[in-house]
């Protein structure tokens, strides 16, 4: 059996064995329905398909759920929309502005106290750096998310790509 078509069946019947019990059945057929189909690559291209109609299906209920729970307006406005868009905008800019002003407070107690420096007591500068801001940037958008959630998410979106960045900065430098 080529490849195209061992890939096919194993993507199908992973997706038949991961579905919701309500398209359960409706994917099993399509595994069956694989069979029937002629060439390797349409058969791949036909698994493709049947998983991405049966992802869009079974994430309904998840968007339904979600928007049921999460205070969803059906019908934004133009107005309705720019507020949140702003809120968005208005919480990455202030993320920012703190990351900036952890960047200074790190440069001023380097100046201070040069004891600090990444080769003596790296903790101190990593704390300043990243644990400060990122305390203050999770306790602002727990604080703010009842009452103006398009900017806790905007602050919640700078925390993610901050540590995401940090991280991926301790990995890269890493000496050990």
């Amino acid at each position: 059996m080529p490849a195209a078509r061992r890939l096919a069946i194993r993507v199908l019947r992973a997706v038949a064995r991961h579905a919701p019990d309500e398209c359960r059945d409706w994917a099993n057929a399509m595994l069956r329905e694989l069979d029937f189909i002629e060439g390797d690559w349409a058969a791949l291209f036909w698994a493709m398909g049947s998983t991405t109609a049966i992802f869009r299906y079974s994430s309904c209920g998840l968007k339904a759920w979600c928007k049921k729970y999460s205070g969803y307006k059906e019908e934004l406005t133009m107005k309705d929309l720019g507020k949140e868009i702003a809120g968005l905008l208005l919480g990455v800019a202030m993320a920012i502005a703190l990351a900036f002003c952890a960047f200074g407070l790190l440069q001023v107690s380097l100046h201070f106290f040069p004891v600090l420096e990444f080769g003596g007591v790296p903790w101190a500068a990593w704390v300043i750096v990243f644990a400060i801001p990122e305390t203050i940037f999770i306790v602002g958008a727990v604080k703010l998310w009842q009452k103006m959630r398009p900017m806790a998410l905007g602050i919640l979106l700078s925390a993610i790509i901050f540590a995401t960045h940090f991280v991926m900065h301790l990995v890269s430098h890493w000496n050990g």
